[in-house]
């Protein structure tokens, strides 16, 4: 996925930065939140790490900035969030909404009747 994103956004062509960003949100991130409610309620700091390794590669190419450049640098710079902490909600929002699942009270005190859409 990362190869094809590098092609399309090519280096002095290709589509626009703005393009790059939607197509990373739109495609890429909701397809790694896919199923993200059956393991990251809770990520380890080794599923962190690994994530935002995942992450970097986009984050590079959207951005066009160079490899030494820092993740957190990018991921404020292009207004993303970590991938672990987007996981995070997209689960916690899966199980409470679609799955009416309350979370445990050190979490949130929120419960699925207390959710409007």
């Amino acid at each position: 996925m990362q190869q094809n994103l590098k092609i399309i956004a090519g280096g002095n062509w290709g589509i626009s930065q703005i393009h790059r960003w939607t197509l990373y949100k739109t495609v890429i991130e909701r397809m790694l939140t896919h199923g993200s409610s059956a393991w990251c309620l809770n990520p380890t700091f080794k599923m962190k790490r690994k994530l935002s390794s995942i992450q970097r590669p986009f984050l590079l190419h959207i951005s066009g900035a160079y490899r030494t450049t820092p993740t957190a640098a990018l991921q404020t710079i292009l207004g993303i969030p970590p991938l672990h902490m987007q996981l995070q909600f997209e689960a916690r929002f899966t199980s409470i909404y679609r799955l009416r699942i309350p979370l445990p009270p050190i979490i949130t005190d929120t419960q699925p009747h207390d959710l409007e859409m």
